[in-house]
């Protein structure tokens, strides 16, 4: 019970903006693989396509790089990636970096994209495409990448070593 009432005192010692600032720094990781369906999303605004990376960028702190392709698996642009604030890791500048792609409207019918860790790992391909009725809002639907999608398996590897990662 001491431990447990130490413990609790460091804690309350500890400014709360400490815990805050950090957000969700150093968990990529853990987060991206389980929120692929959210990693970009497509709108239909203003008489053009949008593809927001916003998802991504929030997570920059632990990307070293985001490959997309529009319409195939080529993986053949890099999302440009603002520089990481660790004191404020999950906040976006929209005009100093805006999150996000515009294209003629109706460009896009699926969108491949492939993050790499910062320490080399890379994620399988994830295909999206735009919900049936994206309009004015913000919509995308993850489909099943095609059978040319590179490296299919294993689901995620060391970019540097060639390696799966250890499991954790």
């Amino acid at each position: 019970m001491r431990k447990v009432i130490a413990v609790l005192a460091l804690a309350a010692l500890m400014p709360a903006t400490t815990v805050a600032a950090q957000g969700t720094l150093g968990m990529e990781k853990q987060i991206l693989p389980v929120t692929t369906a959210n990693w970009a999303a497509f709108r239909n605004y203003d008489g053009r396509q949008w593809i927001y990376f916003t998802h991504l960028v929030t997570y920059r702190c632990g990307l070293e790089e985001i490959r997309y392709s529009v319409n195939s698996t080529a993986l053949d642009e890099t999302f440009p990636l603002p520089p990481c604030d660790p004191q404020n890791p999950n906040a976006i500048d929209p005009v100093a970096h805006p999150p996000y792609i515009v294209l003629p409207l109706g460009s896009a019918a699926q969108l491949a994209i492939r993050v790499t860790y910062t320490d080399g790992e890379e994620r399988d391909v994830v295909v999206l495409a735009p919900c049936d009725v994206t309009g004015d809002q913000t919509c995308a639907v993850q489909v099943e990448a095609s059978p040319d999608a590179p490296d299919p398996q294993p689901a995620a590897k060391n970019r540097r070593s060639g390696k799966a990662p250890d499991k954790q």
